[in-house]
């Protein structure tokens, strides 16, 4: 099952319908290929990790995960035939998975992939881009449609939560300030013009925006709003070749806490809430689905 949801993803006309299906947990994975280098633009110097050319490659598949509801989970692994990933219903058969790009975060840095294997990389055509699940970090594309740069940006050290309550507009003020540093930083890295992913795109950080996520969530579920208790956002960047040619989609998504009933008991579920493809053909705002 799990192989035919990367099938229709790498299927340019059931792309969309993927993503609109089930979230995707994209999670965390080799921070153990990132090494370090710098740029200096602008008077500035700034330090940055990059994924080398030889350790660019991965291999991929999504496997369907049903806690807390149905979604997507991505498995990636360093060698193509899995040694710890069976398929078949006796659970003998190692599989074999298909190759990807796959971009690491790190807490307060900044990480940077081109698209393009290897020299002498002589495998099946790399077709699908992920970097590690989202919750306020920013990401950027630039560069040509066939070998663009991906940064994943990271600013938790950059006006941290308090411990109290906080107002909407303190809070503004301070996602402004984080998103202002991971743009400063970008600006000094980047070698042209960038599209970028960032905390507003995917996540509603303030009251009235809030509610709506969670009146979309009870809508769809059949339920008064007064039965959906928590609203917890997460995001999903991916990228999908045909052609020769990326495309890529910025997937907005919360988990939710909810009661079925009113005297249920509380239950949570993930949901998509919306799908946008960002990059190459955004020219002033997001293509949303």
């Amino acid at each position: 099952m799990s192989e035919g949801y990367v099938k229709r993803l790498l299927k340019p006309a059931d792309t969309l319908n993927v993503l609109q299906e089930m979230p995707i947990r994209t999670n965390d994975f080799f921070k153990n290929r990132l090494t370090a280098k710098s740029r200096t633009a602008h008077g500035a110097t700034e330090n940055y990790e990059n994924v080398a050319p030889a350790d660019r490659i991965s291999y991929f598949d999504l496997r369907v995960d049903a806690v807390p509801s149905r979604h997507l989970n991505l498995h990636v692994e360093t060698v193509q035939t899995s040694a710890t990933y069976k398929t078949g219903s006796i659970f003998k058969k190692w599989k074999n998975l298909r190759p990807c790009y796959y971009l690491p975060y790190r807490r307060n840095g900044t990480t940077r992939m081109k698209l393009s294997p290897p020299a002498g990389y002589a495998g099946d055509d790399i077709l699908f881009f992920a970097t590690a699940t989202i919750d306020g970090c920013s990401v950027y594309v630039e560069g040509p449609q066939g070998t663009p740069k991906v940064t994943h940006t990271n600013a938790q050290r950059i006006s941290p939560a308090p411990t109290g309550a906080e107002t909407d507009l303190a809070k503004q003020a301070r996602i402004a300030n984080k998103i202002a540093d991971m743009d400063r930083r970008m600006n000094i890295i980047k070698k042209g013009v960038t599209t970028v992913v960032e905390r507003p795109d995917y996540i509603a950080d303030y009251a009235p925006g809030q509610v709506a996520m969670k009146q979309q969530f009870a809508t769809r579920m059949g339920l008064p709003l007064n039965q959906v208790a928590g609203y917890q956002p997460f995001g999903a960047v991916v990228g999908v070749c045909s052609g020769g040619n990326w495309t890529f989609y910025l997937q907005k998504n919360g988990q939710f806490d909810y009661k079925p009933t009113p005297t249920s008991a509380d239950k949570s579920a993930y949901m998509v809430l919306s799908v946008s493809e960002f990059w190459p053909t955004n020219t002033g705002g997001f293509r949303t689905f």
